[in-house]
């Protein structure tokens, strides 16, 4: 499916250098690598060849420091009735590894092509995602929650006629991205729509007051479940799981309630 994306999306670049029409495009291309089931093709697998490649970080957690939620995946992901050995989480993590530089190559493959035609100078790209994956972390596996491994995401706006190099602290969100694309095209932002501008941050600003909301209600939910995020401060709470908060400075592992 990917190769399709990436083959089509080449070629879309190419026709649009061919044509007569200024306007400005916009062009999604949504690959869905690195994603579960673990399955990588043996040339990007073989790049991770005696690579070390860390476990979990955090273990499965006794039932005492378990939160409702995750309980309810550990049920609702088979967690529970399944022994899974070191080695499966070793190839699991190393497969998702080979599909991050699967899509790499793919990213590669379209900024060549803006490059080659003459288009990178004058072509905003922006490269995000959907959720993470636990990865064996916590016992737990793909997303469904707010803990740091499924709810961070990549967020890189490339765009070197404009904004010089950096890394930026200001939280983010996936709201955000729509205001900031009509904030880059001059466009004015509705003051209803959801999200902010990042202009300002990409320009340098940093808001380390900036809180960001989330929410859930899919598989494991009983009810929905909210997220703030402020700093280095994260409260998370269901109504039937009671709250959670974390300091991610001074508990990065998300441990202590």
């Amino acid at each position: 499916y990917d190769d399709d994306v990436g083959f089509r999306a080449v070629r879309k670049l190419r026709d649009l250098a061919r044509t007569k029409d200024e306007r400005p495009f916009m062009m999604t291309a949504s690959f869905t690598h690195p994603h579960d089931p673990y399955v990588a093709r043996q040339e990007f697998w073989d790049l991770y060849d005696d690579v070390e490649i860390p476990m979990p970080s955090v273990g499965p957690l006794d039932e005492k420091r378990v939160d409702p939620h995750s309980a309810r995946l550990r049920k609702v992901i088979g967690a529970d009735e399944t022994q899974i050995t070191n080695d499966q989480i070793m190839a699991a993590r190393r497969a998702y590894l080979a599909n991050c530089s699967y899509v790499d190559h793919w990213i590669g493959e379209l900024l060549d092509t803006l490059e080659y035609h003459g288009l990178a100078d004058d072509t905003i790209v922006i490269f995000t995602a959907d959720h993470g994956d636990m990865l064996g972390e916590r016992g737990l596996w793909y997303k469904m929650n707010f803990f740091e491994h499924s709810a961070r995401v990549p967020l890189i706006v490339h765009a070197p006629k404009r904004f010089a190099a950096a890394r930026l602290a200001t939280l983010s969100s996936l709201l955000d991205i729509a205001p900031t694309m009509l904030d880059l095209a001059g466009i004015d932002v509705p003051r209803s729509m959801d999200g902010y501008s990042l202009v300002p941050q990409l320009g340098g600003f940093e808001d380390t007051l900036r809180t960001v909301t989330g929410e859930y209600l899919g598989e494991g939910a009983v009810a929905p479940i909210f997220m703030l995020r402020q700093g280095k401060l994260k409260f998370i709470y269901s109504e039937p799981d009671g709250e959670q908060l974390y300091d991610l400075n001074a508990d990065p592992r998300e441990l202590e309630n």
